[in-house]
């Protein structure tokens, strides 16, 4: 029994290995595959869809997969850039969002200050819910007073900064090869 535990965690052990680790040393992919991986990552981080961020890149991933051609993009590293957005950046990213959507839809008059905005996230506490509950509850609560501004508002933050990292990775993984090759 012993020896088959440490001879499946040491299986285990060279898996992780060689399909995390190693790609991201030698790469077998052309830069625009890790690129578009940055690219997709930032705009899922981007949206509102706080806490599901991982599980909407593995199914662009599937997507992408399947549809076959020049799209897919490496799913761990999209995932890793999606945790830009967390716990502590939702608030303001939400307030951005939402302020975005009500300009983008000529709402002058709802333009608020992120002062007036911010005690909505400060108002329960967390000795009394944990902080998903309490997350999860404002999030349903923003997206029944600002669902449309905060979807809106979302969109132009996403498409360009999703084009940004990828436009900015593929210059760096260009310029990083190009130098390992001389």
């Amino acid at each position: 029994m012993v020896e088959w535990f440490i001879n499946t965690s040491r299986r285990f052990c060279r898996d992780c290995i060689e399909k995390l680790i190693h790609p991201v040393f030698h790469p077998q992919h052309p830069p625009e595959y890790t690129a578009r991986a940055v690219g997709v990552g930032l705009f899922v981080a981007f949206t509102p869809f706080f806490g599901v961020h991982i599980a909407i890149v593995l199914a662009l991933w599937a997507i992408t997969r399947a549809v076959g051609g020049n799209l897919s993009f490496n799913p761990v590293l999209a995932s890793a850039w999606t945790l830009i957005s967390n716990v502590f950046t939702i608030a303001p990213l939400y307030y951005i969002f939402i302020q975005t959507g009500q300009f983008m839809s000529g709402q002058w008059k709802q333009i608020q200050s992120f002062e007036t905005y911010l005690p909505e996230f400060e108002k329960t506490s967390y000795t009394e819910f944990s902080w998903i509950e309490v997350m999860s509850t404002k999030a349903v609560a923003l997206f029944a007073q600002f669902g449309v501004p905060l979807f809106l508002g979302c969109l132009p933050w996403a498409l360009c900064i999703g084009l940004t990292g990828y436009c900015v990775s593929l210059y760096f993984i260009r310029r990083h090869r190009a130098s390992v090759a001389e």
